[in-house]
This record gives structure tokens, C-alpha cells and sequence, in this order.
């Protein structure tokens, strides 16, 4: 009996040191500094669909704008050469538009007419990504490191030097 009771104590003790050691391995997914970037599938400016995992392994800048925020259109200039200078050490610009914020839906495509923008574009036409990232100001930018935690949250315009100096450990 006594050996029995042994047997069943140590078996509890291992599973629940085997649950705390894998637990401890994972971040949670989310929206705040620490954790991992929640994955997303949007139809894109190009007419594809695509998912923002397919910039794993790369540092991300992931802006979210609205075609009407003149803090958005004046950071893209930035955002455009940030991405020029950086891409080639492993910096990707990626963008998200925040079409449920937007007056119409002939806006977005507009502005990145307009603006010449050269970054990959998201729309993000059911609020999803505005939703699961908390997106309360615009321009918010995330910035991701290669394995996919974020490491900065930045409500409100950004600028080059800005970004040059959080990304710069990162690359």
C-alpha cells in the first residue's frame, strides 16, 4: 500500500514538473511588449491574401494607419526609407490599414497612390487586427523581433531616428 501511495506521488510530481518546465518554454501571444505577435491573414493592396507569418525570421516594424491621420501620412516618408536602408540586414516595414476607420473604402487605395507608398499594405476591412492588437491611437507601431516578440508598442507618429534606434539591436 505504502509503496502504491510512492508510486502515485511521484508520478503526480512528473507530470507536473514535465507541465511546468513546457509551460515555461512558451510566450503568450498577444498585443503588449514581451509577447509573441499574433498571427493574421488579410487580403493585401495587391489583391493577394497573405499572412503576416510570412516575415518570421525578420525583424518587423508593423505600422497600423488610416488614410485621414496626418500623423500616418507624415511618418511614411520615413517609414519608406527606413524599410530601403534596412531590408537588406533582415528589416521589414509592413503595413496594416485600418479599413473600419476609414470614411470609404476607395480612401486607403487613394492614399498609397497618392503617397507612392512602396511598404506591403494589409487591409484589415473587419476590425480583426484593429481588435486583437488594441489598436486605441493611430499610428500605433510594433516592433518585432526575429523570433516574434514584440519589444515596442508606440502609440502616436514615429520618425526614422526614432525606429533606426530600437531596431538597430535587433538586426
Amino acid at each position: 500500500m505504502k509503496r502504491k501511495r510512492t508510486l502515485i506521488v511521484l508520478v503526480i510530481a512528473f507530470v507536473l514538473a514535465v507541465v511546468t518546465i513546457l509551460s515555461m518554454d512558451r510566450q503568450e501571444v498577444g498585443n503588449e511588449v514581451g509577447m509573441i505577435a499574433e498571427n493574421f491573414e488579410l487580403p493585401t493592396y495587391d489583391g493577394d491574401q497573405s499572412e503576416f507569418s510570412e516575415y518570421e525570421g525578420r525583424v518587423v516594424v508593423l505600422n497600423m494607419w488610416a488614410s485621414w491621420c496626418e500623423p500616418c501620412r507624415d511618418e511614411m516618408p520615413d517609414l519608406m526609407t527606413l524599410q530601403d536602408d534596412y531590408n537588406s540586414q533582415g528589416l521589414d516595414v509592413v503595413t496594416v490599414n485600418m479599413q473600419t476607420y476609414e470614411r470609404t473604402l476607395n480612401d486607403a487605395p487613394e492614399f498609397i497612390e497618392e503617397m507612392g507608398l512602396t511598404l506591403p499594405v494589409f487591409f484589415d476591412e473587419d476590425g480583426v487586427v484593429s481588435d486583437r492588437y488594441g489598436i486605441r491611437v493611430l499610428p500605433t507601431s510594433f516592433i518585432i523581433d526575429r523570433d516574434g516578440e514584440i519589444k515596442h508598442v508606440i502609440a502616436g507618429e514615429v520618425n526614422y531616428q526614432m525606429l533606426e534606434e530600437l531596431i538597430r539591436p535587433l538586426l
